[in-house]
């Protein structure tokens, strides 16, 4: 049946002289073609997986990819929020007294106090 089908549509496509043709003619061409290319539903051919599977399946998927879209556009600080989470400003726990001043300074680093009392008289040492 498929070789008389393919046979039929191939007569289909054969060239017509144009001026021959009518609005009917045309129409009813049409017919004939989708009719020829038409599949009968009742034929041996079954697809491997049930159409209801199929159609389960694609529902799932298609239900989790809408749950997926945002709504709206995430707004610059709700962004730098989330991506700064976790890597707040640590405080500082090394603390120690100056052995110059008596003031508090960071450990291992220079007392900013006796820093700026250097520079002022380095400034009257330069201006003389």
């Amino acid at each position: 049946m498929a070789a008389s089908r393919s046979l039929s549509a191939l007569a289909l496509f054969r060239p017509q002289p144009f001026l021959s043709q009518s609005p009917s003619a045309s129409t009813s061409r049409w017919q004939s073609l989708v009719k020829a290319f038409s599949f009968n539903h009742d034929s041996s051919f079954t697809p491997a997986a049930s159409s209801s599977t199929v159609n389960g399946i694609l529902s799932d998927i298609w239900e989790s990819i809408l749950r997926a879209v945002p709504k709206k556009k995430t707004s610059h600080m709700k962004k730098r929020h989330r991506q700064m989470a976790g890597k707040a400003l640590k405080d500082v726990k090394n603390l120690n007294k100056c052995s110059g001043c008596g003031q508090i300074k960071r450990a291992h680093l220079l007392c900013p106090n006796c820093v700026s009392e250097i520079r002022q008289q380095w400034r009257q040492v330069q201006k003389e």
